[in-house]
């Protein structure tokens, strides 16, 4: 079968810290041939960490070694005269460069789009910024917790603060935005890409993880549409939506002796599936219950009963035995808990990959197969600083 989508695809990477990478990363997961450009100090992501044992070390960040596997590494000060000759030189045979850099601080160099195309028109450049090329925000600096609020996703997060001034401000773990603008700038580069195969015509494609980020509010922006006020932000209103208000049924997390599991028996079918699940118990009867009406009144102490069933339990066999009897009923994952994963054991997700330094590691794979090629998952370790530069920074390449 054949190696990877983009065999015989090269791509420069310049950028730090995830968007970038992580779009990099993506078209390295199909097969391309991609450099990652570092400074000579490195990428701040060797720097972020986490690292084992809480030593920092260059080559041992987790989010450097993930976001970075199965590239070249090779190091430029593209400030430099000399290495933005080279960085040149090695554009004039490249299809695809992805960069994140300050907006017009690449062309005030003569290596943004509009230079590097005139030696290589089919170059496809693809610019990943926090807000675009032109606009209002263009030119603005941002972080992920910036462009993650900008972007309207934590208003719609339950529990949020109480009080300001005392609690910090809500986001989801992680690198959400940049993620979500690194897979955004990903998809549009092979539309890029699929069009000059046709057309042999090359493109540069702007990106803002701003407008990415406001993709991802589809039901949100459809009830703003349809004059729908969007949630309070009070604490004790979301509470209540949270346990029926909004969706009229009950539903939520429970505790469990290995953890948490989700149930949602919201109709009263689901209702009385559930409580034959749990045996009977004599409270079931009290008229509080009977209703669904009665069982969000009566929430807070509905829930309470649940929980102490719950508590003696598995969350994986309460999902199981929900999910049998056709409620709506899902164990709550830790990441650890995706390691050990049976499903995702069987289908091969994880991959492992022995850096130099780091040792072997465990490495999350891709969400899609293909019938007729394999994907190189595993070609390469992330690089270390400079790895390659005999190989692509000599006069010859």
């Amino acid at each position: 079968m054949a190696k990877g989508l983009l065999s015989g695809v090269r791509a420069l990477e310049l950028g730090e810290g995830v968007s970038a990478p992580y779009c990099g990363k993506i078209l390295a997961n199909l097969g391309a041939e991609v450099i990652k450009v570092e400074p000579p100090r490195g990428d701040i992501a060797r720097r972020m960490g986490p690292f084992p044992d809480d030593a920092p070390h260059s080559e041992k960040s987790g989010i450097f070694l993930a976001l970075n596997a199965n590239k070249y590494g090779v190091t430029l000060d593209v400030a430099v005269k000399e290495d933005a000759a080279a960085f040149r030189r090695l554009a004039q045979s490249t299809d695809i460069i992805i960069e994140s850099m300050p907006t017009g601080w690449l062309d005030a160099r003569e290596l943004g789009y509009a230079a590097i195309a005139q030696d290589n028109p089919a170059l496809i450049m693809t610019s990943l910024s926090p807000f675009g090329a032109w606009g209002p925000y263009a030119g603005y600096r941002a972080t992920d917790l910036t462009l993650f609020h900008m972007g309207g996703q934590s208003h719609s997060l339950l529990g949020p603060v109480a009080d300001p001034d005392s609690e910090p401000p809500i986001r989801a773990g992680g690198h959400q935005a940049e993620l979500v603008a690194g897979m955004s700038a990903a998809t549009a580069t092979l539309m890029a890409l699929f069009r000059r195969r046709i057309s042999g015509i090359g493109a540069h494609v702007e990106a803002s993880a701003y407008e990415a980020m406001a993709t991802q509010l589809i039901s949100a922006l459809a009830g703003c549409a349809f004059d729908i006020p969007p949630p309070s932000r009070s604490l004790a209103d979301t509470q209540a939506a949270a346990t029926g208000g909004v969706v009229s049924a009950v539903g939520g997390i429970l505790p469990c002796n290995d953890g948490y599991v989700a149930i949602s028996p919201r109709e009263d079918a689901q209702w009385a599936r559930w409580i034959e699940l749990m045996g009977r118990p004599e409270w079931a009867s009290d008229e509080r219950f009977i209703t669904r009406e009665g069982r969000e009144r009566n929430f807070s102490a509905l829930w309470e009963l649940v929980g102490s069933w719950t508590r003696q339990r598995s969350k994986h066999d309460i999902a199981r035995m929900g999910q049998q009897r056709r409620i709506p009923c899902f164990p709550v994952n830790t990441v650890r808990d995706l390691f050990n994963d049976l499903h995702l054991k069987e289908r091969g997700f994880f991959t492992e990959i022995t850096h130099p330094l780091a040792g072997a590691l465990r490495y999350p794979g891709v969400p899609y197969r293909f019938s007729n090629a394999t994907l190189p998952l595993a070609e390469r370790p992330a690089p270390l600083l400079g790895q390659h530069n005999h190989i692509y920074l000599s006069e010859d390449d």
